[in-house]
């Protein structure tokens, strides 16, 4: 089922709903068990540049948490699944922010979504014509499930209002046809310009997620802590509260920044916070350091 952590980003009781607290409800979805199934998000607001800053936010706190990310912005009159294969093409292009399973899952993603901009590509490749398209977008919620595996993914997709209908289309069926995987969809439009398909989409989201209780937030206990880091995130951890760089820690410990950087991810997500010094008082908070 859909869970929505956003109802309505523009309005609120006939106010706008400032940005921060839109982030500030993404955060809290990120610090929440993440069992299999999607999760609606929806940013809805006309100003552009207000949509781009809560989806850079939205991006960084993600990844923060160590998930991986693939974000896009539909434009008009893109090929077919535009949205998506400008989104992977873009995720490919910086796969060393992503951890490793992750990376595979981009890759193989991304060139299925650049294979679909092709035109005739699925009846000669699959035999699949244009009315069996259905059967593309089971293929590609199986790859999910498939790639992503219990960590899931993030899709962070702007100006939807603009969208293809075979992107509109597969999100659609994403939201009806649960994957069995973590999948957190980050939807932002001008609402002034939905087209229909879009309007059904976001209508069908906030049905379902009428229907679902949301998941508490659930903080990390002090005396459970140190049995969610392993001894090497604890290490990465104590030399992070000296106030060293990455690359400082990676010489201090013997290991590749990059390595450290994967550590850093995961303290992230384990103490539910996005930079080291929130990092580093969270775990002086939770008693991990002196």
């Amino acid at each position: 089922m859909v869970s929505a952590a956003v109802r309505e980003s523009v309005r609120s009781k006939g106010r706008p709903v400032e940005p921060s607290a839109q982030v500030d409800r993404f955060a809290r979805l990120l610090r929440c068990r993440r069992p299999p199934g999607v999760r609606f998000i929806r940013v809805a607001d006309r100003s552009a540049v207000t949509r781009t800053r809560v989806l850079d936010e939205c991006k960084l706190l993600a990844s923060g948490h160590g998930l991986p990310v693939v974000r896009g912005r539909a434009v008009k009159h893109s090929v077919p699944y535009g949205i998506f294969a400008a989104a992977f093409e873009h995720a490919m292009a910086d796969l060393d922010s992503v951890a490793e399973l992750g990376q595979d899952a981009i890759l193989l993603l991304g060139g299925l979504f650049r294979s679909l901009c092709t035109q005739g590509w699925a009846r000669e490749a699959l035999g699949v014509s244009d009315a069996g398209h259905h059967r593309l977008h089971r293929a590609v919620r199986t790859t999910i499930e498939a790639m992503f595996g219990p960590v899931g993914v993030v899709f962070v997709f702007d100006n939807l209002h603009q969208a293809d209908e075979r992107s509109l289309a597969l999100l659609d069926y994403l939201v009806r046809r649960v994957p069995r995987t973590p999948l957190l969809l980050v939807l932002a439009h001008d609402p002034s310009r939905s087209v229909p398909l879009l309007i059904d989409l976001l209508a069908e989201a906030e049905r379902r997620s009428a229907v679902e209780q949301s998941v508490p937030v659930v903080d990390l206990p002090a005396d459970r802590g140190r049995h969610r880091l392993t001894e090497r995130e604890l290490t990465v951890l104590a030399v992070l509260a000296e106030g060293l760089t990455a690359h400082a820690i990676a010489r201090e410990l013997g290991i590749s920044p990059r390595t450290v950087h994967r550590h850093l991810q995961h303290l992230y997500r384990k103490l539910g916070t996005t930079d080291r010094l929130a990092t580093v008082l969270r775990a002086k908070s939770l008693g991990l350091l002196p």
